[in-house]
C-alpha cells in the first residue's frame, strides 16, 4: 500500500471517529435562516495556470454588493478582501472572502453584524471554517444550516489507461490506472444561469470489482471529503489530468483516480464488473456499474 493510500485511509478513519461538531450555524446572507445557492463545494478542484489546490470552503452565490454578515460574534481580522472572525470563547474561525470590509482588525463584532459587501465581479462569498489546525467542511452535519440537498451524484464514465493511453474495456490487461468522471450538482435554490450547471465534488467515492455474484476486490474508498481539507500533496493522486474547474457558462470536468497501477494479472482472464458509489454531504447515493474483460 502506497504512502498516499495510507494517508487517505487515515483521513477517512478520522472523519468517521470525530464527532459531527457543535450545533449548526446560520448563513452569512439575509435571510439568515433560509438556504442560499451554492456554486462551489469543499475540496473541489481549483486550477490557476500551473497551480492546483483543493477548495478550502464553499462558494455561496449572491449579487455583487450584497451585504455579508457575521455568522458568529468575535474579534475581526481584516486582510485585503477577507474578514476573519475569531470567536470570543475560542473554537472555530470563520472567514469570509471576496468582500469589501466594513469592519477593522481587532474590532469586536456582534452576531449578524454587517462585515462587508461582495466585491464587484465576484458574485459570491467564499465561506471557510478553520478548526484545530485545519479547514473543515462547512456543509458537514453541525455546520451551515438549514441545508437540504436532494440531488444525487452522477458517475457518467470510467476509463482504463495504460502508460497514459486509454484501454478498451473489453481488452484490459497488464498494469492499468482507472479513472472515473464523478460529480454532484447544485441543490435548490440554483445559482444564476451562468453557474446553474456547475459541477461539484461528492464527499465520498468508493469502488469494488465483482465477478458474477462474488466480490473479487472489496470496497475501497478513494475520496473522502466529508470533513477535512486534503493536503495539497494529494491533489495529483486524487484528481486525474483531465480535470478542470467550473467557469461561468462552462461546467467543469471532475475526473478521479480509482486505482493507480492496478495489476490485472492478479485476476484470471474473464468478464468482470467495476462498481462505483458516490455520496454527497447528505448521503445521497449515486451508483454505476462498468463491465470490463481481463485479457492477459
Amino acid at each position: 500500500m502506497t504512502r498516499a493510500v495510507l494517508y487517505l485511509c487515515a483521513f477517512a478513519a478520522g472523519a468517521l471517529l470525530l464527532p459531527a461538531g457543535a450545533s449548526a450555524y446560520t448563513w452569512p446572507l439575509k435571510p439568515f435562516g433560509k438556504q442560499h445557492a451554492i456554486r462551489g463545494y469543499f475540496n473541489d478542484p481549483r486550477l490557476s495556470g500551473t497551480s492546483t489546490s483543493f477548495h478550502f470552503g464553499v462558494d455561496i452565490s449572491a449579487n455583487d454588493g450584497t451585504p455579508v454578515y457575521a455568522i458568529e460574534p468575535g474579534r475581526a481580522r481584516v486582510r485585503g478582501m477577507t474578514v476573519s472572525i475569531r470567536p470570543n470563547r475560542g473554537g472555530h474561525l470563520l472567514s469570509y472572502w471576496h468582500i469589501m470590509p466594513t469592519v477593522k482588525t481587532n474590532q469586536r463584532v456582534r452576531r449578524h453584524q454587517l462585515i462587508g459587501r461582495i466585491v464587484p465581479g465576484a458574485e459570491h462569498v467564499h465561506l471557510a471554517e478553520y478548526s484545530e489546525g485545519t479547514y473543515v467542511n462547512p456543509l458537514r452535519m453541525g455546520g451551515l444550516a438549514p441545508y437540504i440537498d436532494d440531488t444525487v451524484p452522477q458517475i457518467p464514465g470510467l476509463t482504463f489507461q495504460s502508460f497514459g493511453q486509454p484501454v478498451q474495456p473489453e481488452l484490459v490487461g497488464g498494469i492499468v490506472d482507472i479513472t472515473a468522471e464523478v460529480y454532484d450538482t447544485s441543490p435548490l435554490p440554483l445559482p444564476p444561469v451562468a453557474w446553474a450547471h456547475a459541477r461539484l465534488a461528492p464527499t465520498l467515492i468508493r469502488w469494488r470489482i465483482v465477478h458474477g455474484q462474488s466480490t473479487v476486490r472489496p470496497w475501497e474508498t478513494v475520496v473522502d471529503f466529508r470533513r477535512f481539507l486534503l493536503p495539497l500533496s494529494l491533489y495529483d493522486f486524487v484528481y486525474a489530468p483531465a480535470t478542470f474547474q467550473n467557469r461561468a457558462n462552462r461546467p467543469g470536468h471532475y475526473e478521479y483516480y480509482l486505482g493507480h497501477e492496478l495489476n490485472t494479472g492478479l485476476l484470471p482472464n474473464g468478464a468482470y464488473v467495476l462498481q462505483v458509489d458516490a455520496l454527497d454531504a447528505q448521503e445521497n447515493l449515486g451508483q454505476a456499474s462498468f463491465p470490463f474483460t481481463v485479457t492477459n
